[in-house]
């Protein structure tokens, strides 16, 4: 299989200190070895520019094959759904005009789940759960990277979870899924995350 590989995967281990240098950026710093320490009721705009870094990242440590873009220089759409000018919505509209290697990042609204293919990374908010099963159908074997909130996500087929313990927002991968989707996600990333397994 080809894979659009970017500079970022190539660096040692060290750079996945990126990470915390986009969450500088966008949420003080509160990201720090693959959790964020948030303070969910008192700043929960903080939890989704904390979600929202970790969005990026999530796209800086994946590799998309070759037929994801129709061209070297194409935009890495993410596409949000479920969360219609919501605060999720509004804290990934911060990473747009950043880059993913050759590509840079375009955000959209994604209306309903016949857009949901027509995007290299997904974003399912929990309002779009009862569509979930149209969203999979959607974007079955497509080199699409779903990210999700809801218990449910990952057992749909969702790629990554955000999962909220101790007052921390980390993550969960759904290997299988990504391989389902033709997608590499890093060895980096995946060594900061909790693994699901049916």
């Amino acid at each position: 299989m080809v894979v659009q590989k970017s500079p970022q995967m190539r660096r040692p281990f060290t750079s996945f200190a990126v990470l915390a240098v986009a969450a500088t950026a966008l949420c003080s710093g509160l990201i720090r070895c693959g959790h964020a320490d948030v303070a969910l009721a008192a700043e929960p705009n903080r939890e989704y520019a904390v979600k929202a870094a970790f969005i990026y990242n999530f796209a800086q440590f994946t590799q998309w094959p070759a037929e994801a873009f129709p061209a070297a220089d194409s935009p890495l759409t993410i596409g949000v759904i479920g969360d219609s000018n919501g605060p999720l919505e509004t804290a990934v509209q911060q990473i747009a005009g950043k880059a993913v290697g050759t590509h840079a990042i375009a955000i959209k609204h994604v209306s309903g789940p016949g857009d949901a293919a027509r995007c290299q990374l997904l974003v399912v908010s929990p309002n779009a759960d009862e569509q979930l099963d149209e969203i999979f159908k959607q974007v079955a074997d497509k080199p699409v990277l779903t990210v999700g909130e809801s218990d449910k996500f990952p057992w749909a087929g969702g790629c990554i979870r955000f999962v909220t313990e101790d007052n921390k927002v980390r993550f969960e991968i759904n290997p299988d899924a990504a391989d389902r989707a033709h997608l590499r996600i890093s060895s980096k990333l995946m060594k900061l995350a909790r693994i699901f397994k049916r």
